[in-house]
């Protein structure tokens, strides 16, 4: 008796639904919808079909869509824009480049004058006869002053160098 009473407790009351959350059709259908380009050969319809190729592209509402020509136009601008703005992006760091290159070797220049000027004045004449005892006499400091004249290949300036430099 007792299992009566609950079974007719048990009553289920509907629950309100959103037509717009609802699908419409049957669900059976729609995942058996096939592609418009047919099944694979091989039968397994798991395997994704290649888009590579223009032939076997399966046309969908939004890949073929036809663009008006002011929009064609519109991108063609847009295109063009983008390539004037990368190509001149690029010739400014080239020419950004170039005057870096400029300086480094005005500087360089520069500075190989500026060390032979200062070389000259303070440079002495060694007496070839007493070099042996001159070069003994001189302190490390010394020595390492001692300086010889090398044109610059790469500038083509006179310029002092130590003296057992290659």
């Amino acid at each position: 008796m007792m299992a009566k009473t609950e079974t007719a407790a048990r009553v289920e009351l509907p629950v309100p639904v959103d037509p717009k959350t609802v699908m419409t059709g049957d669900i059976v259908k729609m995942s058996q919808e096939v592609p418009k380009k047919g099944r694979n050969v091989s039968g397994r319809s798991w395997k994704v079909r290649p888009q590579k190729r223009a032939s076997t592209l399966i046309n969908t509402k939004t890949n073929n869509q036809v663009k008006s020509f002011e929009d064609r136009l519109r991108e063609k601008q847009m295109r063009k824009e983008a390539l004037e703005l990368q190509s001149e992006l690029r010739e400014e760091r080239r020419q950004a480049k170039v005057q870096k290159k400029e300086r480094r070797l005005e500087n360089e220049r520069r500075r190989a004058e500026n060390e032979f000027k200062h070389a000259q004045k303070s440079a002495k004449e060694l007496n070839l006869g007493k070099l042996p005892s001159t070069l003994k006499a001189m302190s490390k400091k010394q020595l390492r002053q001692i300086k010889k004249t090398r044109l610059n290949p790469k500038t083509g300036v006179v310029e002092y160098v130590p003296a057992y430099a290659k």
